[in-house]
């Protein structure tokens, strides 16, 4: 603290104050030094575990995804986040959304209709 340049008509030194306003991103959202994005699995990627790359601010990130993992669970990656100018960081948090694909091909649709005849899976009876 005050050790800026000295204040007018001989008064103390000052403080320099900067206000920093970080652009919206469509990828990243900044929470405190905690960085949101999201993270799209296909249903059997959700369903049967893998791991996958997460791309944070500078650098790419593999992580575990258990197998069952739910639409709208949160992976956490320590440290990935934003410097908090004190020499630590927050962490990247990957949101999951498991994408169905839109068009399938006669070979998807046929083991989508199989899955369907076989599985007692409901999720509106948990």
């Amino acid at each position: 603290m005050g050790k800026e340049s000295h204040g007018q008509n001989g008064g103390k030194n000052g403080d320099l104050f900067i206000k920093i306003n970080i652009e919206k991103n469509k990828k990243f959202r900044l929470e405190g030094c905690n960085i949101y994005t999201y993270l799209d699995l296909t249903p059997w990627e959700a369903a049967l575990g893998t791991r996958i790359k997460v791309q944070g601010l500078d650098s790419e990130e593999t992580v575990y995804i258990p197998k069952g993992i739910q639409s709208g669970e949160k992976i956490k990656i320590q440290g990935k986040g934003y410097k908090d100018g004190k020499g630590g960081r927050g962490d990247l948090i990957a949101e999951i959304r498991t994408m169905v694909p839109k068009n399938l091909s006669t070979e998807e649709a046929q083991i989508y209709e199989k899955l369907k005849q076989i599985s007692k899976f409901n999720p509106r009876s948990a």
